[in-house]
């Protein structure tokens, strides 16, 4: 490695600007270490370390079969058209890569044939139908990515694979399949790109989903949990079930076989029964207990609707094992007692997950799979890994944590005002706003408001827009990267945002300039997994704020503080308004986790930082 990172290495070669960073190599060394002895590695690398080529360089390096998978499509696009292209020119010779996306991605050319477009309301899907029609005939990939006019889901729905329709090797298309063709593909690459979702759904179906390699590197390690828990569990939903029986419909009008019209309008009817008597208002309801008579029936609807279409056909006789797949799910929803799944229901949907997925995790991945690394800039809560890695059941994996090359105490300063009230009272989002207010009058736009709830979005939008001589764009008013690409070109611009943004948001430069935080991320209160998860904490003798609750609100609020510097020359504010961190005990945690640069509390300050060019002490 020190060939390929040390000053006058190959990457400078390769790369004339590039500027040699020991964060970089000591991340590279400790990747080509773990693929060459075979053991899991959890490893930390600040923000702006350069962990894609840290891992991308060794990776190539070893001659072994690789899978990166990453949380976001962006940087799957940045490794494919940048980083790999480097790494490869570094190691000195060529590179087969391929991105891997799920079946549901691709066009179907049987589903394509059965459509019936004129069945289509008027509108956006009508628009977008008539954009696709020279694609559907010119595509090579029949990649959903490539299309210019966004279709709707229900529209794409209708004519994509699928991953529960898909006839495989039995379908008359098969030789012409662009699913089938994008797996030939990767399975002759040296290295395969996939998302978190894919590589979870290859673990859930016991492998078979991607070609066989030697070791994986996840990437956006920290979404990692959340992505095994919801492929591990399962749902019933609305759209689902009358999926199925469209796709029955279909089947049996093409295979001149007769519709079980009775059992399948059965179906749909207990199912809605069902996601009536559960479904809340809006967000997320944990649900102690399922309502057994309507569950019941809608199990019973599925398997008489499964045994109807039974020897009819292979088609046919796939709905039927997908209809007791559905059934399956339902009885599983059921079961509510214990603290091994958590089930709530949504407003179209009642869904399920493990509580702990680190024990399946270990028998189905760690413990006879390849080898895994895992690399984010957040993966510790304090001096080690230790809570990631027990929450993954990755106890006995390596660890490596370097620093960021960043000058944080040059570049940064946080404030903290002393004036908020606390966020639990009533009024603290309204005083909020107008803190906001102010404190991009000093900074002049350049704002990026990160707020805790829906509601303080919404709040934000209606109180600081119209009071500011600013471009204030807001999540939700336009698509997430269409929104970056404002921001990033109107440099006053502010956004407000919520979820999403508190990751995988890379805005350098001056665009970027104040981060606003409005509460410290501990999750909502009624979040069903989160509190699933601390009553599983308790029950095995734990404290579910000190062992639970605490350090994951650190790891999302580390997030979303690096979201400010993001290269050697940016600077900026990140104002967290939540006084908290100055009351309460557990503050000084917080603090200690984030990157050491001067703290303040007075506006002052913020207005000597943003005027003067250097940072204020505190």
């Amino acid at each position: 490695m020190d060939d390929v990172f040390a000053p006058g290495g190959a990457l400078e070669h390769v790369l004339p600007e590039y500027e040699p960073r020991r964060e970089q190599a000591a991340l590279a060394a400790a990747v080509e270490h773990a693929l060459t002895t075979g053991e899991h590695l959890v490893a930390e690398a600040g923000t702006g370390v350069g962990k894609s080529l840290a891992y991308l360089v060794p990776a190539l390096e070893s001659g072994l079969r690789v899978v990166v998978a990453t949380a976001t499509k962006a940087l799957q696009e940045q490794l494919l058209s940048k980083d790999v292209p480097i790494a490869a020119a570094a190691v000195g010779r060529e590179v087969n890569v391929q991105v891997l996306k799920g079946r549901a991605n691709y066009l179907c050319r049987r589903q394509l044939q059965g459509f019936q477009p004129f069945l289509m309301p008027e509108g956006r899907d009508a628009r977008a139908w008539e954009a696709m029609a020279g694609w559907l005939d010119t595509t090579e990939t029949g990649d959903r990515a490539e299309l210019e006019l966004e279709p709707s889901d229900a529209l794409w729905t209708e004519i994509a694979v699928g991953p529960d329709r898909c006839s495989g090797r039995r379908c008359p298309f098969v030789s012409a399949c662009f699913s089938e063709a994008a797996r030939e593909r990767a399975a002759g690459a040296d290295l395969v790109i996939v998302n978190h979702a894919l590589y979870f759904a290859h673990v859930a179906s016991g492998g078979g989903v991607l070609p066989e390699h030697d070791a994986v590197i996840f990437d956006e390690g920290h979404r990692l949990e959340e992505s095994a828990a919801s492929w591990l569990g399962g749902r019933v939903s609305r759209a689902g079930l009358r999926r199925l029986t469209a796709d029955i419909e279909r089947a049996c009008r093409e295979s001149q076989r007769p519709y079980p019209a009775r059992q399948a309008d059965r179906v749909e009817r207990s199912g809605e029964r069902l996601l009536r008597a559960v479904a809340p208002a809006s967000g997320r309801k944990r649900l102690r207990e399922v309502p057994a008579e309507p569950a019941l029936v809608l199990i019973d609807a599925l398997g008489d609707l499964s045994v109807a279409l039974q020897g009819q056909g292979e088609d046919l006789d796939a709905l039927s094992r997908r209809a007791l797949g559905a059934a399956g799910e339902v009885s599983t929803c059921i079961e509510t007692e214990g603290t091994e799944r958590v089930v709530w229901a949504e407003p179209d949907a009642v869904a399920w997950a493990p509580v702990d997925v680190s024990g399946e995790l270990s028998e189905r991945l760690w413990d006879d799979g390849p080898t895994a690394i895992l690399v984010s800039a957040t993966l510790t809560t304090g001096e080690d890994a230790r809570f990631v890695r027990r929450r993954l059941g990755l106890e006995h994996a390596r660890e490596a944590v370097v620093g960021s090359p960043y000058d944080f105490a040059e570049q940064a300063l946080l404030y903290v005002p002393r004036t908020m009230p606390d966020p639990r009272s009533e009024g603290f989002t309204e005083r909020a706003a107008e803190e906001i207010v102010s404190l991009l009058a000093l900074s002049e736009g350049r704002a990026l408001v990160l707020t805790s709830s829906y509601r303080a979005l919404d709040v934000y939008r209606e109180r600081v827009r119209g009071r500011v001589p600013y471009d204030v764009l807001v999540q939700g008013e336009a698509p997430r990267e269409r929104l970056l690409e404002r921001f990033r070109d109107e440099v006053d611009s502010v956004l407000i945002a919520t979820s999403t943004f508190w990751q995988g948001v890379d805005v350098p430069g001056e665009s970027l300039s104040l981060l606003v935080i409005d509460k410290l991320p501990f999750s909502a209160p009624g979040d069903p997994l989160h509190e699933a998860r601390c009553e599983a904490v308790e029950a095995a003798g734990g404290d579910w704020f000190r062992d639970y609750a605490l350090p994951t609100a650190m790891l999302q609020l580390r997030q979303g503080f690096g979201r400010l510097i993001r290269g050697h020359s940016d600077r900026g504010v990140v104002a967290i308004l939540d006084p908290r961190l100055r009351t309460k005990p557990y503050g000084r945690a917080f603090l200690t986790a984030l990157p050491r640069c001067p703290v303040a509390e007075d506006q002052s300050a913020v207005a000597a930082f943003f005027g003067s060019g250097m940072p204020v002490s505190a």
